[in-house]
């Protein structure tokens, strides 16, 4: 991108929040301007660029400014971000962060908490990759094929469907065609070494069979399952790219059993009702942590607590903020239209600084 265009840069995440360690990834976020005249064309603005994992997020202004508005809690913190953290502040961006109370609300500390309570969520979730390692091999088409043989075996329950690994049936001396009304299902007919095979790429081809071959030839149904085989493909291809990009050190603990769930998300879980805490209390979130807080979660990301006790140490903790909640003066809402001059002032003196240059 432009980056005559970027007004604020600054390193998020672990290294922001003073979590991070030898292995911890480095984040970038950052706010860009759309000048006046990307606005008056009929193509839709780009309101987001980012790199293929993520890790460099940069927000057009006005989505920045519509996502704060929002109480977005990865939003809210750019506007607290530790000095040593910032890379650029442009001038023109300096009036929103000399206006950043204006997006300190009771909505902002509903936000961090019903954030929070997604990540306990998270932590546990059986569907989880690192709870469910796919192997190496991608899934093959037989594992979601099933055999209904025409006549059941001696002491069998009649039209059970049968593995393709527990028949002799081979898929590659057989056509198939279309069974009426049932989707996945299909008349089987076999042709021996001759026959072209069922399957054309990933899905069955069906072939027109003559009127003659169906009492000679067909030996019972196939059902393809296509859907699952489309779906286990799917996942499998996702679980190997995110092994690919994955941080190791992250997953260490939860693979090798030493806890049952995931830490980090835990520990983004009580950095966030700490944050929420801090918004009730002083009027700011916490972006960096330190002393204490700093060392608890620190210890939370090494899986140095059970799962039941961080659920307790969760329940302590919300049952202090709803008091101070209750207690709050806080502004309901932010205000839209205050947001909505500052995304003009910020275009327009940005506008007029670079008004020799070809937008």
């Amino acid at each position: 991108m432009d980056r005559s265009k970027i007004i604020f840069e600054t390193v998020v995440g672990s290294r922001a929040y003073g979590t991070h360690h030898a292995q911890s990834d480095e984040d970038i976020k950052g706010i860009y301007i759309e000048p006046t005249a990307s606005l008056l064309t009929l193509a839709k603005p780009v309101e987001q660029i980012n790199d293929d994992k993520g890790d460099i997020v940069y927000y057009s202004l006005r989505r920045f400014l519509d996502l704060a508005l929002s109480a977005n809690p990865n939003i809210i913190e750019l506007l607290f971000m530790p000095e040593e953290c910032v890379r650029r502040i442009h001038p023109t961006f300096q009036p929103i962060l000399d206006h950043r109370q204006l997006f300190i609300t009771k909505q902002a500390y509903v936000s961090h908490v019903r954030y929070a309570q997604s990540q306990i969520k998270k932590a546990k979730g059986q569907n989880k990759w690192v709870n469910n390692p796919q192997p190496e091999q991608a899934p093959e088409l037989m594992d979601f094929c099933w055999f209904v043989p025409l006549q059941s075996g001696h002491g069998e329950a009649p039209l059970r469907p049968k593995s393709l690994t527990d028949t002799t049936i081979k898929l590659a001396e057989c056509h198939a065609s279309s069974m009426e009304h049932a989707p996945n299902v299909f008349r089987l007919y076999h042709y021996g070494p001759e026959a072209k095979g069922v399957f054309r790429g990933q899905s069955i081809f069906c072939e027109a069979i003559p009127i003659e071959h169906e009492t000679t030839h067909c030996v019972g149904l196939l059902i393809f399952n296509e859907q699952a085989y489309a779906r286990a493909i799917k996942d499998h291809q996702n679980y190997w790219i995110w092994r690919k990009h994955r941080n190791e050190h992250r997953w260490q603990t939860q693979e090798n059993g030493q806890i049952d769930y995931d830490a980090k998300n835990m520990m983004h879980m009580f950095r966030l009702m700490l944050s929420a805490e801090s918004i009730l209390q002083q009027g700011l979130p916490i972006v960096r942590f330190d002393g204490e807080p700093l060392a608890f979660l620190k210890n939370v990301l090494a899986g140095a607590f059970s799962h039941e006790a961080l659920l307790q140490e969760a329940e302590t903790i919300s049952a202090r903020l709803d008091s101070l909640y209750e207690e709050s003066t806080l502004p309901e809402q932010p205000d839209t239209a205050r947001a909505e001059e500052l995304l003009k002032s910020v275009t327009h003196d940005w506008e007029s600084e670079h008004a020799g240059n070809h937008l």
